[in-house]
């Protein structure tokens, strides 16, 4: 009878270890499975017709790896969407001669020197187009692009560095490829007399420069910014930008008549550096020049120097 139950327990003991084996295989065989399915549901980032927005379609990569992913979707990329209301991100003489990534999922794509050819609106969105895709493999967290070896810059000169694809707003048909800034503003405070500092997030068109950004949020005054309460415009109204630009890090600002009718309320000195520090927070900009209507004016208000480039002054700044 003990005989009959050391058999009956031993039996059940090769069952459950029989069930546990095969569990686990399947275990096994199921992750195997979540894999290729977490690679399905992939997009392949494209521009429309009319290159002012990005478009996407559906694709199902074959490739595991992180360099198989990396490989496959850039291919398909250089390749035209089924749909044919769609483009191609990557033209035909636009070649990816290699890249690298770390651990830390950090990607760097090394393009022909033909990628630089493309700038404004057009580079932009290709640009987003690839992030967006290559984002999708799930070691990739961040990436860069280099250009006949050296880092990819803005209208600036300055590096764009790392980008996710949250790094561009998803677009919705306008003209405009719209992203996100953050920016430093400089208003009076309520007695005209000090400036104070007053961190602004934007969203902007980013096919204009930042200056010119910078520059349009200025003029618009603290009234819709939180956070800047009690805190007065300094850039009279009517004011136009007639031209911006910069060079060898002076930017040169001509406006309109208009400025030189400054607000009774603002000091002169609040007036002028409100515009000069707020365009000196731009990384590329370490002085600004004035114009008025396409002349130099040597004095504004009769009395302060106007013609020299201006430098940032923070003894201006209230605490």
């Amino acid at each position: 009878m003990k005989k009959n139950k050391r058999i009956q327990s031993f039996l059940r003991y090769k069952i459950f270890l029989f069930s546990s084996v095969l569990l686990f295989s399947l275990a096994l065989a199921g992750c195997g499975k979540k894999k290729n399915s977490d690679a399905e549901g992939f997009y392949i980032y494209c521009l429309d017709a009319s290159d002012t927005k990005v478009a996407f379609e559906r694709y199902t990569p074959i490739g595991e790896s992180t360099d198989e992913l990396i490989l496959e979707l850039v291919r398909r990329m250089e390749k035209e969407p089924k749909d044919i209301s769609m483009k191609k991100a990557i033209p035909d003489n636009v070649k990816l001669d290699e890249y690298f990534y770390n651990e830390q999922g950090d990607l760097s794509l090394y393009w022909s020197a033909s990628y630089g050819n493309f700038t404004g609106v057009s580079e932009i969105l290709r640009r987003a187009a690839i992030v967006k895709t290559l984002c999708q493999i799930p070691e990739i967290k961040n990436i860069q692009f280099y250009v006949a070896g050296q880092p990819l810059t803005d209208s600036n000169m300055n590096a764009i560095g790392f980008m996710t694809a949250d790094t561009f707003i998803d677009n919705t048909g306008e003209t405009a490829y719209m992203q996100t800034a953050s920016l430093i503003m400089y208003f009076a405070d309520h007695q005209g007399t000090w400036l104070s500092k007053v961190p602004v997030e934007i969203t902007y068109d980013a096919t204009l420069p930042m200056e010119q950004l910078a520059m349009e949020q200025l003029m618009k005054g603290p009234d819709s910014i939180e956070g800047a309460k009690n805190l007065l415009k300094t850039v009279p109204e009517g004011t136009k930008i007639n031209k911006i630009s910069v060079k060898e890090n002076t930017c040169y600002l001509d406006l309109s008549s208009d400025f030189m009718e400054k607000r009774s309320n603002i000091s002169d000195e609040v007036a002028i550096y409100s515009v000069v520090n707020t365009l000196v927070e731009l990384p590329a900009i370490n002085k600004v020049q004035f114009s008025i209507d396409g002349k130099q004016v040597l004095l504004f208000d009769d009395r302060v120097n106007f013609g020299e480039p201006f430098e940032c002054n923070l003894d201006l700044v209230k605490n």
